[in-house]
């Protein structure tokens, strides 16, 4: 049986921490993976139901990691 190694690309789709995330910038030592965060809703004070999305965090990992590549 052999092995094969990937590293990863940018754009490639992992699964990460059981969520499904997006590789934005691999390096030599690093690669920078989006971690999408659930979306927020509140109430004004008008009583207006509010809801957006904030910008996905970062997370950096080596590129030699091994996680499951969903779509590359």
């Amino acid at each position: 049986m052999t092995t094969h190694i990937f590293t990863l690309q940018p754009g490639d789709i992992i699964k990460f921490e059981g969520e499904p995330c997006r590789v934005v910038r691999v390096s030599e030592s690093a690669a920078v993976i989006a971690i999408r965060q659930p979306a927020r809703s509140f109430t004004t004070l008008n009583g207006k139901q509010v809801q957006f999305q904030p910008k996905p965090r970062t997370a950096y990992i080596s590129p030699n990691s091994e996680v499951q590549i969903l779509n590359r």
